[in-house]
């Protein structure tokens, strides 16, 4: 609170006793009215403490604009106070969190969950993104007394990318598409996706009946600019990826669901679901984010320098819902 000083004008007339006794009454009635109400702060204080809650993100934009999504429609509909908590290093780390009390709500994706938290394999039998959601939101409901959302509307996940230009030329929409033009191709891929043993390269290329002309592997950053420049001619990248939008490429639809479905979901512990009538507060923004409008958001983030909470907040303006 910053401080102030009271200037008393000339009060004609007034002798100096009579002056004296005014400024007297005056100090002695400030302080009643100033000790009211910091007694009246320190119990509003007391009672935004207990209207407080927090959620958690990861250390990229992705995360943490759905996160500011969550917490400025909550606030806007409820009198809670909603503390988003930043740059988790990892999933587990978020949910021992979580389990611990230190936040109520985190942002994760359901393939993470499933294999972290849940000790999952990803097998055939799990490539259907709404079975690996039911199992996710069914062990979280039993083991964590927790609400697991329905996705955002998008996944985030491996996808194969190529050059506008190359897509239209090949008139490219499937990963499938690929196969009369591979051996003419060069394309790249992470260190990791490569040595990846079950879902990696190797069993990608078996399952699409794939052979490239030649397989590079580079350093993720790399790939998307080598993909701009026809260095490659496509990349496995992470399918909302704002750099994506920057080189301008096309993500193809992976069309025989070869990689583990990530949906972008908000777990939430039941009691604040039920005090706030969170279901109702979030559905509207339920299934409303496709994949090119999250790289479109990331971009906002990662390239335009844009703050998260900005993001989130000019995207929910732009739909009515703020």
């Amino acid at each position: 609170m910053q401080s102030g000083v009271l200037v008393f004008g000339r009060q004609v007339g007034l002798s100096l006793v009579r002056r004296a006794a005014f400024v007297s009454a005056l100090l002695f009635a400030l302080t009643g009215i100033l000790a009211a109400a910091g007694a009246g702060l320190g119990n509003s204080a007391t009672a935004h403490a207990a209207e407080t809650i927090a959620i958690g993100s990861g250390n990229f934009s992705e995360p943490q604009i759905l996160a500011e999504m969550v917490r400025l429609l909550l606030e806007k509909n409820t009198n809670v106070k909603v503390r988003h908590v930043r740059n988790f290093g990892g999933s587990s780390l978020l949910h021992r969190a979580f389990t611990s009390g230190d936040i109520q709500m985190y942002i994760s994706y359901t393939g993470t969950q499933f294999t972290g938290v849940l000790g999952m394999t990803v097998t055939d039998e799990w490539k259907d993104p709404d079975k690996v959601y039911q199992f996710v939101k069914a062990e979280y409901g039993k083991r964590f007394d927790a609400t697991v959302f329905p996705s955002f509307g998008f996944q985030d996940t491996y996808a194969v990318a190529v050059r506008r230009a190359t897509a239209e030329k090949y008139n490219l929409k499937t990963v499938s598409d690929l196969r009369p033009y591979a051996p003419q191709m060069t394309i790249g891929t992470d260190q990791t996706f490569q040595e990846r043993k079950g879902d990696g390269f190797a069993e990608f290329v078996e399952l699409y009946g794939l052979e490239f002309k030649r397989t590079v592997s580079m350093d993720y950053g790399l790939m998307y600019r080598a993909a701009g420049r026809g260095q490659v001619d496509a990349i496995v990248a992470y399918s909302t990826d704002a750099r994506i939008k920057k080189e301008d490429l096309v993500t193809l639809k992976d069309d025989k669901q070869f990689f583990p479905p990530y949906d972008a979901v908000l777990f939430t512990r039941n009691d604040v679901v039920r005090k706030y009538n969170l279901g109702q507060i979030l559905e509207p923004l339920l299934g409303l984010i496709d994949e090119v409008t999250m790289v479109e958001l990331n971009y906002q983030a990662d390239a335009m320098g844009l703050d998260p909470e900005m993001v989130a907040r000019r995207f929910l303006q732009s739909k009515g819902l703020l």
